[in-house]
């Protein structure tokens, strides 16, 4: 079989629309336009967004004739998507393939294997990329002067930019892997070393950014000194913003060489390590068996638990705005002033900690989208649950539980924090803690919908469902019109009632929404869950 070919297959296997919206678009040709619609609004807002910080920061930089450093924030965050992607995915995706079994008897060389795989996530990881950093290439051109040929530079430039990270992060991730799958509790590890690469990101980003307008702007110094002392980035800068082919060669020969000594060596790790499988060490116990009786929501919420921990890519996508909101919280209470400073910088020096506590817990809380894909993580083993003797709207429920067990304590004890750094009163902290139930509860229901018409059961790996599915595309949008809405009411509703008022009004507004959620589920879970 041809090489293209077997790429082709891959995409199409991983890729197509059919996988990643759990539907056939030609039979259901109205919820398919809808869901692109979101989709393109979404890729519009994103862009627009990081898109107006980069043009800015493009002004700032040409009135000082250093505007090449975008270049580097270009460079930067490609690699930085690169390392997560490559951290999540490549040990699943080149060293232990989900579908091995299927490939290996074919007559397919294991070479031409590995090498497809390898294209494909490139691929995956090039048209990322691409996305996030087009707002700092339209920048950069802008300032700098359109020109095709800078253009084309720019394009192979980041092709091969981030291939040695790549590379490295590959291996280590294999690494961990190993690692990992002798501990007892090899996935929990795996979780925590991901939070704290995570927590180092954020606090090194915190750390960067000064008090600014742009908070861009703070990260200029830091990455003007990578580019110093890391080669690659100085080639580029020269091969885009001088036109120099000769610093392009240098980034294309050397990544391109090693890219090639790479895949020769580790082509064969590959089909080792896929022969062999991740091995764990397994101990016997011999123990008296217990019969426990437990109500069978808590056991599906038990359930719901442990998947959330047996899947590092799970927790770490949908835990986020949680480890977000711990930050902040315990940040408040050791720089109190900063945390001050900042708020009134970004949100405005008139707007009540309330108020920017209201649009920050809404934020993080739905970053932890949890219904909108537990019902697809249940892939074929779903016939299971359909086979016992369960209400289809039991399942559901037990998934919203779930998701409001992980929010609510960490939310209230997050917000009890920050009340008393930022010190609110107790009156406007009780206010804030029923908004915030309310609002996870309207949420969590409103997700748990999405998932019941827009499931995902057949998908290759987590990372399909969690991060790439139209259900938990369209959760984290819908929480965001939400929001809207709700910013739409603040502003009018301001200037004619008290804080404690809207605050109030918008718990009762979230508990009203939540109602109708609430109706669709009891009602319609049964009948939805025979045509699975």
């Amino acid at each position: 079989m041809k090489l293209s070919r077997l790429i082709g297959l891959q995409l199409k296997n991983n890729f197509s629309l059919k996988r990643y919206f759990g539907f056939d678009i030609k039979k259901n040709k109205v919820k398919g336009i809808l869901i692109i619609g979101a989709i393109i609004y979404a890729l519009i807002a994103m862009i627009g967004t990081f898109g107006y910080l980069f043009f800015d920061l493009g002004k700032i930089l040409n009135e000082i004739n250093n505007v090449q450093i975008l270049l580097s924030f270009s460079a930067v965050y490609a690699i930085g998507f690169t390392i997560f992607t490559v951290l999540l995915r490549a040990s699943g995706y080149l060293f232990y393939y989900k579908d091995y079994e299927i490939l290996a008897p074919l007559p397919i060389h294991s070479r031409k294997i590995f090498i497809s795989k390898l294209i494909v996530l490139l691929m995956m990881i090039y048209v990322i990329n691409f996305a996030i950093t087009l707002p700092i290439m339209f920048s950069f051109f802008y300032w700098s002067g359109f020109n095709l040929i800078g253009i084309l530079l720019y394009i192979i430039g980041l092709i091969f930019i981030p291939l040695i990270p790549f590379m490295i992060l590959s291996i280590i991730s294999l690494g961990i892997s190993l690692l990992t799958s002798k501990m007892k509790h090899s996935k929990i590890i795996t979780l925590i070393l991901m939070v704290g690469v995570l927590l180092g990101i954020m606090a090194l980003s915190f750390s960067m950014n000064d008090t600014q307008v742009n908070p861009l702007t703070g990260q200029i110094d830091i990455f003007a000194n990578m580019t110093k002392y890391y080669l690659p980035f100085k080639w580029f800068n020269n091969a885009v913003y001088s036109n120099s082919f000769l610093d392009l060669l240098y980034i294309v020969g050397s990544h391109g060489i090693l890219f090639i000594v790479y895949i020769y060596f580790v082509e064969k790790l590959a089909e080792f390590t896929n022969k062999r499988g991740i091995r764990s060490n397994i101990k016997y116990k011999q123990k008296n068996i217990s019969y426990q009786e437990k109500p069978v929501v808590r056991t599906l919420v038990e359930k719901e638990f442990k998947k959330f921990f047996n899947s590092t890519l799970y927790a770490l996508n949908s835990g986020v705005g949680l480890v977000l909101m711990i930050v902040m919280s315990i940040a408040s209470l050791f720089f109190k002033a900063d945390i001050e400073l900042y708020f009134s910088q970004e949100f405005g020096v008139g707007l009540s900690a309330e108020l920017i506590i209201m649009v920050l817990f809404s934020f993080m809380i739905g970053l932890t989208y949890t219904p909108a894909v537990s019902l697809s993580l249940e892939g074929k083993n779903l016939w299971i649950l359909k086979s016992l003797p369960i209400k289809a709207s039991k399942v559901m429920f037990s998934k919203i539980v779930f998701n409001l067990v992980l929010i609510l304590p960490i939310a209230i004890i997050s917000l009890i924090m920050l009340g008393i750094s930022l010190q609110i009163s107790i009156l406007n902290i009780f206010l804030l803690m029923l908004l915030v139930i309310s609002f996870s509860m309207m949420t969590s229901f409103m997700q748990s919908v999405i998932n019941l018409y827009l499931p995902k059961f057949d998908y290759n790996n987590d990372a399909e469902v969690v991060k790439q599915s139209a259900a938990a595309l369209m959760a984290i949008l819908g929480v965001f019109v939400v929001m809207i809405v709700y910013g739409v009411g603040i502003y009018f509703l301001t200037d004619i009632i008290s804080l404690q008022l809207i605050i109030l009004l918008l718990t009762v507004v979230s508990i009203g929404f939540t109602i109708p959620f609430y109706i669709i589920l009891r009602d319609k879970s049964e009948k939805v869950f025979l045509n699975f």
